[in-house]
């Protein structure tokens, strides 16, 4: 039989949502297990590497760039003239980000 091939776009939406899925499972073990979390944004980063998917920043902002921890609600946030400075909990590594009033 012949199988219909899929376009490029076709692909990428197959990847975009397995990406999403992968970062819900990676916000759902982090209170259980951190190495599957970590493990989950590694996989979604080489994914999107691999299909040449740029991430939304929501999504790049949701996790340290650093030790791939996802963010939770044990990290500091502090916000002064523009920027906010975000601390991972985990590993202390902070990153700088601007912001708008």
């Amino acid at each position: 039989m012949l199988e219909k091939k899929l376009s490029k776009n076709g692909y990428k939406k197959i990847a975009m949502e397995r990406i999403e899925v992968l970062l819900e499972e990676s916000g759902k073990n982090l209170c259980d297990d951190i190495e599957s979390s970590r493990r989950d944004i590694e996989l979604a980063e080489a994914i999107a590497k691999r299909m040449d998917i740029t991430l939304p920043a929501e999504i790049k902002r949701s996790y340290c760039k650093k030790c791939k921890t996802p963010y939770s609600h044990k990290t500091t946030v502090r916000l002064k003239n523009g920027i906010s400075n975000i601390k991972c909990s985990h590993c202390g590594n902070i990153r700088r980000l601007p912001y708008r009033n």
